[in-house]
């Protein structure tokens, strides 16, 4: 539970406190008052990033060098002090006054965020869904963090030598060299990623499912979930297979990757592709059923950290109440009324049903970055 946070110079807030409720918390205000800004401020607090793919610099108020966000939580019976200090460069992240990283923070404060760009991660790029699916590992198991840092910082080492290249700053013998002492551990990496990726979405199947015959209120709808590498399905693989193919792909590209300057196999490249009654949602699906889908997902994933972990992770919603038609708000209202955990909530409108009205329920009115 986040008992209060302090925002200073983050994005419009220039010096604002806030408490919380230990249920549910309704961020109230005109569009672009900063109430989507104040939910995201506790995002990066709990996972070091933030759900819109901000650049640091645009995390800052204008005018100032750097931006803090503190705060207090209960978790586990356990009392943290959070800090982070953001600049354009880089982002401080203390916990109890020790410098940890984001996945430290995001194994011991998992989150699940509902936002208009995930519910757009359909019919958007690949790397929305990838980041959803990404998101779901730690539900699995906290180390996923830790794995997920790794290959990233293995990414951006083998980028690095690949754009040395071809801006003509290392000769091509050596840049070869150096990409095959680099190719073992990376290769290694985006295997277990990867592997770490299909069994989550194996996991999850059954759940999502439900929830999507729950959000659609139809017994017979059947979704399904394809992880693409390659071009193929790779749902069915098994590691050996995961890691032949990553392999066989590296030799094939490994021209194509000296001239474009960067990484061209990788789960970084992967695709998933949800299926709708056996067809591709991308394709098939109206809007308001890839949107079903996605909160179906999520649903799910709230459901399997709870049967895995017997806690429910921090639930957060961006504006998606008033994005969703009245059917599908409900049934994500009645999803979310059966939650013992923290729920964070914007909307422009107070008009919630009375199941989320209660003594637990506290109402924070946001405007021109201010808390009234």
């Amino acid at each position: 539970m986040i008992k209060a946070a302090h925002l200073i110079n983050f994005r419009n807030f220039k010096d604002s406190v806030v408490q919380f409720s230990p249920k549910v918390n309704i961020f109230v205000g005109d569009n672009g008052q900063g109430k989507s800004n104040l939910l995201e401020a506790l995002y990066v607090l709990c996972t070091g990033q933030s759900f819109r793919y901000s650049e640091n610099e645009n995390l800052i108020r204008k005018g100032a060098s750097e931006s803090f966000i503190k705060a207090t939580a209960l978790q586990n019976e356990l009392d943290y002090g959070f800090q982070v200090s953001i600049l354009k460069s880089r982002k401080n992240h203390l916990l109890n006054g020790k410098k940890v990283t984001s996945s430290d923070l995001a194994k011991k404060f998992p989150v699940v965020i509902f936002s208009p760009e995930s519910l757009s991660a359909i019919k958007e790029g690949a790397d929305q869904r990838r980041q959803l699916v990404d998101d779901l590992l730690v539900s699995f198991s906290p180390l996923n963090a830790d794995l997920i840092a790794d290959f990233r910082k293995a990414l951006k080492t083998r980028n690095k030598v690949l754009k040395n290249f071809v801006a003509g700053d290392t000769p091509k013998n050596e840049t070869e060299a150096l990409l095959d002492s680099l190719n073992p551990t990376f290769l290694r990496l985006s295997t277990e990623l990867s592997v770490a990726r299909i069994k989550a979405l194996r996991g999850i199947h059954e759940e999502f499912n439900k929830a999507m015959q729950f959000i659609s209120r139809r017994d017979n709808v059947d979704i399904s979930v394809e992880y693409v590498i390659s071009g193929e399905n790779a749902m069915k693989f098994e590691a050996e297979n995961v890691h032949f193919s990553l392999k066989k792909r590296l030799e094939e590209l490994r021209a194509a990757e000296l001239a474009s300057g960067s990484s061209l196999v990788g789960p970084q490249k992967h695709d998933v592709i949800f299926l709708y009654d056996e067809n591709d949602s991308r394709f098939y699906c109206s809007q308001g059923q890839q949107r079903a889908l996605i909160l179906s997902f999520k649903m799910a994933q709230i459901v399997y950290h709870r049967r895995v972990h017997e806690t429910y992770p921090f639930l957060m919603l961006d504006d998606v109440l008033s994005e969703l038609d009245l059917e599908k708000r409900d049934s994500l209202i009645r999803f979310l009324g059966d939650i013992n955990t923290q729920i964070f909530i914007t909307t422009t409108d107070f008009t919630l049903p009375e199941s989320m009205k209660s003594e637990d329920c506290v109402v924070i009115k946001v405007r021109e970055g201010a808390i009234e």
